[in-house]
């Protein structure tokens, strides 16, 4: 089973991303559970208390960070991606970083619609080869 955390701060991304990662998992016939947060930082504790359950055998997270007009985008995109590489290197359950961090929407959307590129299929195809990746050590 793969759990995915979906951050609902800008949605209209994040919901593509979800829709996209959903289309691959079904298509596989893989198990899924889907739980929503506030935003990016908060997706940071919510993959730690999802792993300590050990009902998982990965965690997709889902988010956007988009560049605004002050320095609150780094201070953000610093505390997700440090939050995950201590997690990461501490669990024992491999956790997709699908959180994107773009300069502007434009280029959020085009790495999420469902008709460019949609990381989130990404996302479940990682998972699905970290959880078979797993299954050899």
């Amino acid at each position: 089973m793969i759990a995915i955390i979906k951050a609902n701060f800008n949605a209209h991304i994040t919901d593509l991303l979800l829709a996209g990662c959903i289309d691959e998992l079904d298509s596989r016939n893989e198990k899924y559970k889907v739980f929503e947060c506030a935003g990016a930082v908060e997706t940071v504790v919510f993959a730690n208390r999802v792993i300590a359950t050990n009902q998982y055998g990965a965690v997709i997270v889902i988010g956007a960070i988009i560049q605004g007009d002050t320095d609150h985008y780094e201070y953000v995109c610093q505390y997700v991606t440090q939050g995950f590489a201590t997690i990461a290197a501490t669990q024992l359950t491999p956790v997709i970083f699908g959180i994107l961090t773009t300069q502007n929407e434009a280029l959020a959307y085009e790495r999420a619609a469902v008709d460019k590129m949609n990381k989130g299929q990404e996302f479940a195809i990682t998972a699905i080869e970290m959880i078979e990746s797993f299954k050899t050590v």
